[in-house]
């Protein structure tokens, strides 16, 4: 495929000529999907515009299910837009005028775009038009998530959305155990800068990875933020998705498993990465005892049975800090 030219992050999609070709490429993509009837909202800089702080970008960022990212290409290429396939894993590009739109269905921390975070969507007004956007909420955990040296814009965003969004905060805290210490850590910044946080969701938060009380190696799974909260809509279990290939079913049952695994009261773990390949389950992260430790593996095993699960969690046991001696 020819190279393309990225117009500069600063470049408006107000802006005469660049502004109008944004738009009609833009408009262009949501008629391709809505045609086909396939469920998306809109993530990046638009949403990012619609639900905090008011921004320039040149991102057309659209979130799909896994399952749907192969038909939603399809409707790009029927549409008129060159397609190609960039990473199956979790990303797909269309072209048109010189303008990338690009097809996601995975994004860092393994959030996907899943029934719940479907009927949390809402519509933003973007340059005369109403377009899907995923809710505030979802759109603070995937920036907090993926933010990086290379684009400080992501924390800067979620920021804003703290700043302007009237958040649900029980759903926040629910969805929130797909990057536990990456939330924890930005809700703690953003009252550092006198944004206003209830501090009950974050001490929830942190007693959801650190256990309730430092002082005692055993934690109380049944107090965890994550128990406390009314489970989510669990995502369908493999054998459900008839019609999805054989990765999307891999990326079901991470999605399931993680699930249960942070709203299970034997094991109430938030924050663990799991991957699956082939037969075989990989489980990494930390808890606080060893009890966690194993009931995770029992979790995993009633969940895909016939799987072998290789369990690198590790046990961290938090203490209070010893007191130094006077001299």
């Amino acid at each position: 495929m020819e190279s393309r030219t990225i117009p500069p992050g600063h470049a408006s999609a107000r802006q005469t000529e660049m502004g109008e070709r944004f738009n009609r490429v833009l408009f262009s993509a949501l008629d391709a999907l809505e045609s086909q009837s396939i469920p998306f909202a809109l993530i990046g800089g638009i949403a990012a515009s619609g639900l905090g702080r008011p921004r320039s970008t040149h991102d057309i960022d659209i979130f799909v299910r896994p399952e749907d990212a192969d038909a939603a290409l399809e409707a790009l290429g029927k549409g008129g837009f060159e397609i190609e396939k960039t990473d199956p894993r979790w990303l797909y590009k269309g072209w048109m005028e010189d303008q990338m739109v690009d097809i996601i269905f995975k994004s860092q921390g393994d959030i996907y775009f899943d029934n719940e975070m479907s009927s949390h969507a809402r519509k933003i007004h973007f340059h005369g038009r109403d377009i899907p956007a995923v809710a505030p909420e979802d759109l603070l955990i995937i920036k907090a998530a993926v933010h990086a040296e290379v684009g400080p814009h992501h924390w800067h965003d979620a920021l804003a959305i703290l700043s302007h969004a009237n958040l649900d905060w029980q759903y926040l805290m629910r969805r929130a155990r797909r990057a536990a210490r990456r939330v924890l850590a930005l809700l703690i910044y953003a009252q550092s800068n006198d944004i206003w946080i209830p501090n009950n969701v974050i001490h929830e938060l942190f007693s959801g990875i650190f256990g309730q009380n430092p002082n005692k190696n055993q934690p109380e799974p049944h107090k965890t933020f994550a128990s406390q909260q009314q489970p989510a809509p669990a995502p369908q279990a493999p054998q459900a998705q008839a019609a999805a290939s054989p990765k999307h079913l891999e990326t079901y049952m991470v999605g399931h498993i993680l699930d249960k695994l942070a709203t299970d009261g034997r094991t109430a773990a938030n924050d663990l990465q799991l991957s699956v390949g082939g037969k075989k389950i990989l489980v990494k992260g930390e808890v606080l005892s060893k009890d966690q430790r194993i009931a995770i593996e029992e979790v995993i095993q009633e969940l895909a049975v016939g799987f072998e699960i290789d369990n690198q969690v590790r046990v961290t046991e938090v203490t209070a800090p010893q007191a130094e001696a006077v001299v």
